[in-house]
């Protein structure tokens, strides 16, 4: 677009004062190598905080993805500016650049060790102290550990979401679970694996992150927090003659050892800055574990009363206070489980009541 159109093309990026969630330096610098137009803005928590009351405003159904908060601000700072906006989205299920095939390629070498190998780097991994910085070391350990007894397809699913089976036990009432048990929550995802032809592990799981994770995460959040804006946001990388390109790609040419999005990285490495493209994915999330202990506190205490969980006869109130008071101790990350619930009683408070 910038060879096309030199000085014509502007870029819009969102800021964080935590350094760990922050990547607007890099942004930055992208766009003065390239000639692009390039508009600012650091997020102040206030802003943010402000923002998650209205949650169920912006969405009409209960959507625990966080990173819906920084999506609809930059949303909203980049409408100030055009009418119309291009994202990323599908480049991580194309190519494969998530952490989680990352995961997967490790998860094959750590079964086969030793049980009593495996044993010890899961009892090290729970004992790492808890960090409330983004996918931290301990958040990735204990996460990575708590999904090898599943099957991979499965396990994909426990890495990226926020109740494994048996927490969902623990947090459902007993007439809640008597119905759900009759029910495999994992049935679609193996139903759509056996409509995928692939015939290795990593293809099978950017399937299934094209038809789940893609479709009913990604695309959700970017529409509904630009179309909140009255933003019309395209998304160049799934033009299908593209997507039918990149799936017939060898495998090795998507995540080669460790290096994810090999491809991609190795035809941009020239275009971008020296050290971009090898940059870690870092993912635009916000400090959710930090703000509920703090700026978020009140709103959990009021959202998760014992009264309140106790009178919608869903969810076990005793359960929801091991989850809040571990948090708040510093025992346990528990932000993905806190998070997907105080959107869901949101919604549920204006919704349903």
């Amino acid at each position: 677009m910038s060879e096309l159109v030199p000085g014509q093309v502007k870029t819009f990026c969102i800021g964080f004062e935590d350094s760990s969630f922050d990547e607007s330096n890099y942004a930055a610098e992208v766009a003065r190598c390239l000639g692009c137009e390039h508009h600012q803005e650091i997020l102040s928590p206030k802003k943010a905080l402000d923002l998650v009351p209205k949650i169920a405003d912006i969405l009409d159904e209960p959507f625990g993805d966080a990173s819906i908060i920084p999506t609809y601000l930059l949303s909203e700072f980049t409408r100030k500016h055009v009418k119309v906006s291009l994202s990323g989205d599908g480049g991580d299920e194309l190519f494969a650049g998530y952490p989680t095939y990352q995961a997967h390629r490790i998860a094959e070498f750590y079964l086969r060790l030793p049980q009593f190998i495996q044993r010890g780097i899961a009892g090290l991994a729970r004992r790492l102290p808890v960090s409330t910085a983004n996918i931290s070391l301990d958040f990735k350990a204990k996460r990575f550990v708590s999904g090898l007894g599943f099957p991979p397809e499965i396990r994909n699913y426990i890495w990226l979401g926020s109740f494994a089976p048996g927490e969902k036990e623990n947090l459902f009432l007993s007439e809640v679970n008597e119905k759900l048990n009759q029910e495999d929550p994992f049935q679609e995802v193996r139903e759509q694996l056996k409509g995928c032809d692939a015939t290795n592990l990593l293809e099978k799981m950017l399937c299934l992150d094209m038809r789940f994770y893609l479709a009913d995460d990604m695309l959700v959040k970017i529409d509904r927090a630009s179309m909140a804006n009255s933003l019309e946001g395209r998304v160049p990388f799934l033009d299908h003659t593209l997507v039918e390109f990149i799936a017939a790609l060898p495998a090795n040419l998507k995540l080669r050892g460790l290096t994810t999005k090999y491809i991609l990285k190795k035809a941009m490495k020239k275009r971008l800055p020296k050290g971009i493209a090898n940059r870690p994915k870092k993912g635009f999330g916000i400090p959710v574990a930090r703000w509920i202990k703090g700026e978020l506190k009140e709103l959990v205490l009021d959202m998760f009363s014992p009264t309140k969980i106790k009178r919608e006869g869903f969810f076990c109130p005793q359960y929801i206070d091991r989850l809040l008071t571990d948090h708040f101790k510093g025992r346990k990350d528990n932000r993905k489980l806190i998070w997907t619930l105080l959107v869901f009683e949101l919604w549920h408070q204006k919704y349903m009541l």
